[in-house]
């Protein structure tokens, strides 16, 4: 007897579950060097290539894109934005409104 849609769906998605999170360990492993290759000015896809034919990456390169833009472009973006966000004493823009008189403006 055939299995209903249901049943196969269920049986796949078992199988497939976590084939994203098998590859994170490994990328985790790599980063340093991966960001230090980007710096170099290296492109994510001759990093991917380089790191697939050595076995130490075995995801897809659809796969190390989205892992590259998720745990560093995203993280220095997060770091950029934090470091603008910090607002100083000095940074306020607009009028600022100060009370006290000066004498040298009066004169």
């Amino acid at each position: 007897m055939t299995k209903s849609l249901s049943e196969r769906i269920a049986l796949h998605t078992d199988k497939s579950k976590s084939t994203g999170k098998q590859f994170l360990p490994v990328f985790i492993a790599l980063k340093p060097e991966i960001e230090k290759a980007l710096k170099d000015g290296w492109t994510v896809r001759q990093i991917w290539n380089t790191l697939h034919i050595e076995g130490k990456i075995k995801c897809s390169y659809q796969w190390f894109r989205t892992l590259v833009n998720r745990h560093i472009f995203e993280d220095k973006k997060n770091d950029q934005h934090a470091a603008q966000s910090k607002p100083t004493p000095n940074d306020q823009e607009g009028f600022c409104f100060n009370s006290a008189t000066e004498k040298e403006e009066l004169i």
